[in-house]
């Protein structure tokens, strides 16, 4: 159907001319009968809705506000409504429609397109109701007219078993149709009935054809809605229009016509004409504005007839003859036939013979139907004959009607006959992908009109060996690839050579690639130059010629020269480059190198480049663009990371900081472990370059893969973790740090490690916090209160921190208990948290909290829970084993001080993992040799196991610990009773 054109926009216009308008509102008089229910069918109404906007069709009448709507510039309105005034008149005739639809489609952003489907959208909806079921079974539909294709994508929908074609005249209309319908439907350009199509373009003979608001676009004109027979026989001219079916329809094949929203209607003269024209089983459906003429093509169509004549009298006689066709004489001798047959007459034949007759009849009428094409036809025939002769010929059918599974059979018992069994035999194996087979039968047919389907297959050949090529399945397409060869060298494209040619290198098949590649070279191409020298060299690819001797590649330089010097094969300017760069010539190595660089992808590049960055470098070229290439090798072929450290150094020292950065984030991201130069000289690049931060953290992580590290990397991690104090990895870090000098008997220097760092930054609260364990632990309990007191100072009176003031002071008293200072800051506390409460309208936490309160904390109670400590110093032992135990807890303390990584100790703390409730670490006292063959075996035993996050701020973060500890040990507890 020859729908037009999208919805509508904003504007006003002139009004048309009185004739004009006059006509508009006889159209208006179409839409009335739109009454019978509205967009009824709901996947119609989605459909429009999301593709046009669409909610309501529009009259023809209406098509000037419509527009005005959209466009609202008189001047750009103007030459639309001058074409539409045209296609109305129908003066223009072809035309004035092929105008009309283009100036449409010109105006793309305005979507105009919308209004030719609302003003069809009523008989869209009626054709979409009726015609799926009158539609053949199976075959092809064709849709003349199709317009921008969305009433064939509906239908296809409806209908997907059936094989869709559309005919369009507007060429600006089907791009558009072919994105609308994509695959499904096949497009076609042309007119119906005038512009004959070009042969290469021909459209297959059709099962139905669909005439659906057409045929009356070019007779337009002051017509009434309605006209008599008489009048519109001879205004629309359908039984010369009607005569464009033959050959295009198959006989006995369905037309479909509807008049569509144009006037001068008259469904029964639609109906006469097919009748007079010999159109069998003539039938109509629908009622009034919505209706459609069916009928089925005869054999032949009958003589033009004259309006004048009566249409009665023609049905009478049509009705005498079998199946309505015209009289004929009846076949004289079957003698006879056989001599038209020889003649080439089948048309003749067909006509002399009745379309149901048997026996030999049968055989000769399939013989003739069979030349002509007509495959379909030919099987019914060929089964009346009743023979064997004939049983063999519907193979041949059935391959044509692509009933692929239904012809193997028959046609591999044939194909021995060869000719055009073994061709129908390769057309089956082809359409079922089995292209090896197609293509041995179709090379031995030795029939002429096989050299179109081996060149086909041999192209779809190429294409799968060019997927399996992609996939790295080397052997297999090189199996096929001599597979052809085996069955004649004549079928070995260029394509096929070419791939061949690679796979055989792959494989280092090396005598078969030389093949293949002198063949490519005997036909001028450049890929077989380069496959000589590649075979000549035993070299798979580019990847491989680093490993190949100067004296090898010098024996194939002419084979390298000429491939350059036909297609500038990238592989071959590399091969070249890397022969001048060997033989020290580096100008000329120069010049291949970068051609080959950006010639080449992948790894290829990253050599080219590499050499070239090599050569420039002693041609003496600026530093900065010798790094470039070195930058550029790197993305293509990644450099080690030794290599990227030299590098980054290299620019830093000629000013290059950002070339440097990006070759030293390679060397940041392997971290030091890579790196073989010195650790400390990394670590200062990398702080020059990325900052403090980036330094630190790679030596963080270095240190925590490593199991005893060094206490010179230690101690500089520790004092780079002071800017960053903060951060979990500064706490391991001290943590880490600090068991080191500890396991190491350094407690000395620990001791002035502290000192010092405190000298430079007062008012680190952590670096405090460290040195007062210290002093705990060395049992100097005056100096260790002293600096717990400096950072309760510090916590209350500069952080202003209530809850790290109260951690602090419950330390202070583990010291001494008795100390009525402590008492006044624990008063001064309270005083405080009183006043915030207050302030902010909540309860008082510290309320009701004494000394001994605060000391208890929020401990639970224990029941005789088991637990194993292993880390920490003598002193904060022997301060929480009683305090504890008084809580019911029983403990086995194994402290960094008496207990060395020895292996009695370490049996002794796995001995009694079995009847422990779980067991805590203190990591900041204990090593990695002490702590992990314990942790492990208390993994596997199912023992949960704590590890104190870096230092525990003391006695107070260690009672922390032990309250977050609790849960798992009562669930332990639970399980064992």
């Amino acid at each position: 159907m020859l729908i037009r054109v999208q919805s509508p926009s904003g504007g006003t216009q002139k009004p048309v001319k009185a004739q004009l308008l006059t006509k508009a509102i006889r159209l208006c008089l179409l839409f009335s009968a739109y009454s019978v229910g509205g967009l009824v069918d709901t996947q119609v109404k989605r459909y429009f809705r999301s593709q046009f906007h669409l909610e309501n069709p529009i009259s023809p009448g209406r098509f000037e506000a419509e527009l005005a709507k959209r466009i609202g510039s008189p001047s750009r309105r103007r030459p639309i409504l001058q074409v539409w005034k045209r296609y109305l008149d129908g003066e223009d005739g072809l035309e004035g429609i092929r105008s009309f639809y283009r100036q449409l489609l010109s105006h793309p952003r305005e979507r105009l397109e919308s209004l030719v489907y609302a003003v069809h959208l009523p008989f869209i909806e009626f054709y979409l109701r009726e015609l799926p079921k009158v539609l053949p079974p199976q075959g092809r539909i064709l849709e003349v007219g199709a317009f921008t294709g969305a009433l064939v994508k509906l239908l296809s929908d409806a209908r997907p078993e059936l094989e869709w074609h559309a005919l369009e005249g507007v060429a600006e209309a089907i791009p558009l149709g072919q994105a609308r319908t994509g695959e499904d439907v096949c497009w076609h350009q042309g007119w119906f009935g005038i512009d004959p199509l070009s042969p290469r373009d021909s459209l297959p003979q059709m099962d139905s054809v669909l005439l659906l608001s057409v045929l009356p676009e070019s007779h337009l004109g002051d017509l009434p809605p309605s006209l008599d027979e008489a009048t519109f026989t001879a205004h629309f001219h359908l039984d010369q229009a009607l005569r464009a079916l033959e050959g295009l329809l198959k006989p006995g094949g369905l037309v479909v016509y509807s008049h569509g929203p144009f006037l001068g209607k008259n469904p029964a003269a639609v109906a006469g004409v097919l009748k007079r024209l010999g159109f069998l089983e003539v039938a109509q459906v629908g009622e009034g504005e919505y209706t459609l003429v069916m009928g089925r093509l005869p054999e032949a169509l009958c003589g033009a007839v004259s309006p004048q004549q009566n249409p009665l009298l023609l049905e009478e006689e049509a009705a005498l003859l079998p199946g309505g066709s015209p009289r004929l004489s009846l076949p004289l001798s079957v003698s006879e036939i056989w001599g038209l047959l020889e003649e080439g007459a089948y048309s003749e034949v067909l006509s002399r013979l009745p379309e149901g007759a048997g026996g030999e009849f049968a055989y000769l009428r399939g013989r003739a139907l069979l030349s002509l094409s007509r495959f379909a036809e030919a099987d019914a025939a060929l089964a009346l004959a009743g023979r064997q002769d004939a049983e063999d010929l519907r193979p041949l059918c059935w391959a044509e009607l692509e009933d692929y599974r239904r012809a193997l059979p028959r046609l591999e018992e044939l194909s021995s006959r060869g000719g055009r069994w073994k061709l129908a035999l390769g057309k089956v194996y082809m359409g079922l992908g089995r292209l090896s087979e197609a293509l041995r039968q179709l090379y031995e047919c030795g029939l002429p009109e096989a050299e179109v389907y081996l060149k086909t297959t041999l192209l779809r050949i190429e294409e799968r060996v060019a997927r399996l090529t992609r996939e790295g399945d080397w052997s297999e397409a090189s199996r096929r690839v001599e597979f052809a060869e085996d069955l004649s060298s004549t079928l070995l494209t260029r394509g096929l050579l070419e791939l061949g040619l690679g796979a055989a290198l792959q494989q280092g098949l090396w005598a078969r690639a030389e093949r293949y590649a002198q063949r490519l070279y005997d036909l001028g191409e450049a890929t077989g130059a380069l496959g000589l020298a590649l075979a000549g060299l035993r070299v798979r690819g580019p990847g491989f010629l680093d490993s190949v001797p100067l004296e090898e590649l010098k024996e194939v330089e002419p084979y390298l020269t000429d491939a350059v010097a036909k297609a500038e094969d990238a592989t071959a300017l590399l091969a070249l480059g890397m022969l001048r760069h060997r033989e020290g010539r580096h100008p000329e190595a120069l010049r291949y190198l970068e051609r080959a660089a950006r010639e080449s992808k992948g790894e290829p590049a990253g050599t080219a480049y590499h050499l070239l960055a090599i050569s420039k470098r002693i041609l003496e070229y600026p530093v900065s663009e010798v790094l470039g290439d070195h930058k550029r090798a790197h993305a293509h072929k990644a450099y080690s990371v030794p290599t990227l450290y030299e590098l980054a150094q290299e620019a830093l020292r000629v000013g290059e900081p950002v070339v440097a950065r990006e070759f030293l984030g390679r060397v940041r991201d392997a971290g030091l472990g890579l790196v073989s130069a010195d650790i400390g000289e990394v670590l200062r690049l990398v702080e020059t370059l990325e900052g403090p931060w980036e330094a630190f953290r790679m030596l963080a992580q270095w240190l925590g893969r490593t199991l005893d590290p060094p206490l010179e990397y230690l101690e500089q991690a520790y004092r780079l973790s002071r800017s960053f104090s903060q951060s979990s990895e500064a706490e391991a870090v001290r943590g880490q740090y600090l068991a080191a000098l500890y396991s190491a008997g350094q407690a000395l220097g620990a001791e002035g490690l502290l000192l010092s760092e405190l000298a430079h930054h007062p008012d680190a609260l952590e670096v405090i916090y460290d040195l007062a364990e210290h002093y705990e632990r060395i049992g100097l309990y005056k100096k260790a209160a002293a600096q717990w007191r400096k950072a309760l100072d510090m916590a209350y009176y500069a952080e202003k921190d209530l809850e790290l003031s109260r951690e602090l002071l419950r330390n202070l008293l583990f010291l001494n208990p008795t100390d009525l200072e402590l008492q006044l800051y624990l008063e001064e506390l309270k005083a405080t948290s009183k006043a915030l409460s207050e302030l902010d309208g909540v309860s008082d936490p510290l309320a009701a909290t004494t000394p001994e309160s605060l000391m208890q904390g929020s401990l639970p109670r224990f029941h005789g829970e088991y637990l194993i400590v292993v880390g920490g110093h003598t002193q904060l032992r022997s301060r929480m084993v009683p305090h504890l135990e008084a809580q019911g807890l029983k403990l086995d303390w194994f402290d960094s001080d008496g207990n060395t990584a020895g292996r009695e100790v370490i049996r002794r703390i796995q001995s009694r993992l079995e009847r422990a409730h779980g067991m805590m670490i203190v990591s900041s006292y204990v090593g990695h040799d002490l702590s992990e063959p314990v942790r492990l075996e208390a993994e596997n035993l199912g023992v949960p196991v704590y590890i104190t996050p870096g230092r525990a701020r003391g006695i107070t973060g260690f009672l922390r610990a032990i309250g977050e500890f609790a849960p798992q040990l009562f669930k332990r507890a639970l399980k064992g009773t």
